[in-house]
């Protein structure tokens, strides 16, 4: 596995959402996610999928993941989406 540097996640989030990006549990997201993704092709695939959510469809992960007890405003969506996004680039 590929391991990104902080350094450069951390300048892609701050580009990406045009502020300084400070999120320290971002980071260790990113390393779930690459870990998780070199598992197999469909936890690849799922990743991949998130990606590709149109407006309708981040509403429904968003009420999806409240009923699992993880609240997420759609700001928070849009950043852990970039972080798969990242994530993505580093799977082997």
């Amino acid at each position: 596995m590929k391991r990104p540097t902080k350094k450069s996640f951390y300048e892609f989030m701050s580009k990406r959402f045009k502020e300084k990006y400070k999120d320290n549990q971002g980071y260790l997201t990113l390393l779930d996610l690459i870990q998780e993704a070199d598992k197999s092709d469909e936890a690849f695939l799922d990743l991949v999928e998130l990606t590709m959510m149109n407006r309708t469809d981040r509403l429904i992960f968003r009420n999806k993941q409240a009923c699992m007890g993880i609240e997420m405003t759609p700001a928070q969506v849009d950043e852990y989406i970039s972080i798969v996004e990242y994530a993505l680039e580093y799977v082997s």
